[in-house]
């Protein structure tokens, strides 16, 4: 998975958002930020402040809730659709993309990877639904 490339980076949710936030906007694909909190119905926890990002067709791109909930398979990872995993809900706000931090700063927030994603043009025209 090309967004993939970005999770070893060391960054929290935040910096993280703000890394495949730029890669899709470069990219032209719709999505909006979110800031609220994650609770998992199972144990009651919850993860806040957290900051993902949400495609168009309300998929989840989320490299950090293992991060605050520790690295299992049933806490969500990657992109994936609230659907699948109705354990881990999240509420949040969008939040306006104008204050994305600019390409150097994230490829040097990011070591570098940043620089190496990047979203093919035929992807995008092969999924008219993604493109703003």
């Amino acid at each position: 998975m090309l967004l993939a490339a970005l999770d070893d980076s060391p960054l929290e949710c935040d910096g993280l958002t703000h890394a495949v936030s730029f890669v899709l906007h470069q990219a032209g694909i719709k999505h909006r930020c979110a800031m609220g909190f994650v609770k998992d119905a199972d144990t009651g926890n919850c993860v806040a402040p957290h900051v993902w990002v949400e495609l168009a067709d309300g998929w989840i791109v989320d490299f950090r809730l293992r991060m605050w909930l520790g690295d299992e398979d049933r806490v969500p990872h990657g992109v994936f659709h609230p659907a699948s995993n109705k354990t881990f809900r999240f509420h949040g706000e969008y939040r306006d993309r104008s204050s994305t931090i600019n390409h150097r700063v994230l490829d040097m927030m990011t070591e570098g990877r940043l620089s190496h994603v990047k979203v093919s043009r035929e992807f995008v025209e092969e999924n008219p639904n993604v493109r703003v």
